[in-house]
Parts: C-alpha cells; structure tokens; sequence
C-alpha cells in the first residue's frame, strides 16, 4: 500500500451501477486513485491519457440472469456426464482384443463421443465468453473532474467544467482545479501557456505563407475544388505559384479552414 501524503484525503467513489466485482476504488484529494479487491490492497493506478489529461478506465460486470446460469450449469453437467461416458468407453474397449468383432465398432463410438464432447465443450466455452460480454460494464472518467466532484463545491449546475488553475493538466490536486461555466473556461483558456504558443506558431506561419504568395479567398476556393477533383500536386504547385507544404496545410484545414471549395 502506498504511503499517503501529508493532508492528503480518500473518499470511496460511487458508481451509479450495480456490479458484481469484488472492488473498492477511492480518490484522493491529491489526484491519485487506488483500488481494492482480492489481490491489491489499495494499489495506485496510473490510468492513460486523452487530450494531456488522466483518465481512468475499468471494467465491471453485471451479475448473470438465474436463466442464463441455469443453461451454463445445464451444458457443464452434459460435458462432465458425456467425459465420463468416453472413460468407460474407452475401459470397455481395453478389454477387448484388436482381433474382436466389437473392437472396430467400441472404437469408433470412442471417436464419435470425442468428437462430440470437442463441440460441446467449444459451445459451452463460446456461451460463457458471449455471457461475460453482454455482462460487461465499461467504465471511465477524468482524473480532475473525479477529484473536483468528491472534494470541491460546485457553485452551481451551470459550472459544468472543471479546469486546471495552473493549466498543467496533470496537477489534479484540489487546489488546483476550479469548477466554471463554459464562458468562464473559454476565458481563462485563452491565457492558457499552450493556447498563447499555438496561436503565435499559426500566426506566424500565416504571415511566412503570405510573403511567400498572394493567395486570395478566390484562388482558395479554386484550389480547393481542383483538390477534391483529385488534381496532381504538381499541377497546383505550377497553377497557384505555391509550394507543396502550402498545398497540404490548406488541404488538412490548417491554413484558410474557413473557406469552402468552389461549388
């Protein structure tokens, strides 16, 4: 078990979902979570990432339908009784000499009960796989915004976002995370160290585009008609007097997204 930090508080989280698995997962008010079941006694997990933040994704299951366990113990007893009956069938046949009548025939009722316990023990294993599926509960959630709704007071249900004071996306500590409505999130996302560099790069990378051609909302809307036609890259690198990158960013979007191809 891992040793706490100071001040550093767990709560249990609560699932609005009934499962079966033995488990217990608490959050902290630090950002770290940690599970507890048969072989962890509150282990930390790391999760993953999605867009620089942390998320957690576990996996539960409902509990079985008394009909559906009832037809899994119903095909279990077939493959138990049907293995019995290859062992005394196979007993039988030791008995018997290669040289017997019955030999040939005790035989092939070997092959054929073999066979048929294969299939039922292949059916037997598919229904139990497709059961655990349809069971299936698929579980996650936002390292911040677990820690926001367990340890911070949201002002109101129009505060529906939680964001990182700091604007590190990896410091989950409580005092770190504010509930805000979208204006105020927009907002403060613009001061946002990452906004403020991807905005200079692209205005920067604007004006290198525009010293290099004088690409007008018309020639655009040209160029990117003749893109969707398929044209060559050489032929629009000789038509525009534009270089391949330029072409490119305008095809993915990055440069001039706002205009739309010439009908």
């Amino acid at each position: 078990m891992e040793k706490n930090y100071p001040g550093e508080q767990w709560k249990p989280i609560v699932f609005n979902f009934d499962f079966v698995n033995e488990t217990r997962i608490e959050v902290s008010s630090y950002g770290r979570i940690k599970t507890f079941n048969k072989v962890s006694k509150g282990n930390i997990i790391k999760g993953s990432m999605v867009n620089g933040y942390q998320i957690i994704r576990l996996k539960f299951f409902k509990a079985r339908e008394d009909s559906v366990q009832k037809r899994l113990d119903y095909l279990q007893k077939q493959a138990i009784q049907l293995n019995q009956k290859i062992k005394k069938q196979q007993l039988a046949l030791a008995e018997l000499s290669p040289k017997d009548a019955a030999y040939a025939e005790g035989k092939k009722q070997i092959e054929n009960s073999t066979l048929l316990l294969t299939k039922l023990r292949e059916s037997v294993s598919k229904k139990f796989s497709d059961d655990l599926k349809s069971r299936t509960i698929y579980y996650q959630a936002l390292i911040h915004r677990l820690v926001a709704e367990y340890f911070t007071k949201q002002p109101s249900p129009q505060h529906t976002l939680v964001a990182h004071i700091d604007y590190d996306k990896l410091n989950n500590n409580k005092s770190n995370l504010k509930w805000m409505t979208p204006d105020e999130n927009y907002s403060h996302q613009r001061f946002s160290p990452n906004v403020i560099a991807s905005k200079a790069y692209l205005d920067g990378r604007r004006k290198e585009d525009a010293k290099s051609t004088k690409l007008s909302v018309t020639k655009v809307m040209l160029m990117k008609k003749l893109i969707n036609e398929g044209k060559p890259m050489k032929q629009l690198v000789k038509q525009f007097k534009v270089t391949e990158t330029q072409i490119l960013r305008i095809k993915r979007g990055e440069n001039w997204a706002e205009v739309q191809a010439a009908p």
